[in-house]
């Protein structure tokens, strides 16, 4: 089952979306469930209630608490740098303010078929390479895990290190042959980091805060690819 969620205090509009998306999995057969709130308030609710949800189009003009608001706080304190989001707005004018949430799309508004059919598909896109495996072997066993888990790699000695919410699993390796093997959203930040950029809260010129709050330095030779590399994440979602 694949989650979408619509909070838009338009309830007319809810409707539309909902029936385009329905429309969309009609024809495609994904399995969807569609979830609607009308406040940023209701929505957050869920969302820290642990309700799933998988992509979310959420109005910017929301009356009370807009959302821009709810993008950050669900990035930031809920921490779910999973979802993806997809702004709707009769404006053209939020780009900037976006920047940190990383939407993956922004609709402005009346929205059409096309317009849903496009985000569902890069949302989908995103979501199925989320869920592809990392193998590797550790204490004699070979052992997988969804990429989407990994917060950052770090390399001790001839050991790699990879970081989830909750462990830390250590396997033999060098960073070096990680390079070409996972996804094109994990990039190396310094020789003894590679980071995933879905898991990366902050960023600077010279570090980068993940989920969790770790601060991992950015060494001087990888400075001005990694920021390239972030900037064409965070507009374009290409990773």
């Amino acid at each position: 089952m694949y989650n979408i969620g619509i909070c838009d205090d338009e309830k007319d509009t809810c409707t539309q979306i909902a029936d385009m998306i329905y429309e969309y999995d009609k024809r495609n057969k994904v399995g969807i469930e569609v979830m609607i709130w009308n406040t940023g308030e209701a929505l957050y609710q869920a969302l820290a209630g642990k309700q799933p949800v998988d992509l979310l189009f959420l109005d910017i003009e929301l009356v009370s608490t807009d959302g821009i608001q709810i993008g950050r706080l669900i990035r930031q304190e809920l921490e779910n740098l999973d979802l993806s989001i997809a702004y709707i707005s009769s404006k053209s004018s939020y780009a900037l303010e976006l920047f940190k949430i990383h939407p993956i799309d922004f609709l402005i508004k009346p929205i059409t078929k096309q317009d849903i059919s496009d985000t569902i598909q890069e949302a989908l896109r995103l979501y199925n390479r989320g869920n592809t495996m990392f193998s590797y072997r550790a204490d004699g066993r070979h052992c997988r895990l969804p990429y989407r888990e990994i917060l950052y790699f770090y390399s001790d000695n001839k050991k790699i290190n990879m970081v989830t919410s909750d462990t830390t699993i250590q396997f033999t390796g060098k960073l070096r042959d990680l390079v070409d093997v996972i996804p094109d959203n994990f990039i190396q930040i310094h020789q003894s980091y590679i980071i995933n950029l879905n898991h990366m809260n902050e960023c600077s010129y010279e570090l980068v805060r993940m989920r969790g709050g770790v601060e991992l330095n950015i060494s001087q030779p990888y400075r001005k690819q990694v920021r390239k590399q972030i900037m064409e994440y965070s507009w374009g979602r290409d990773c």
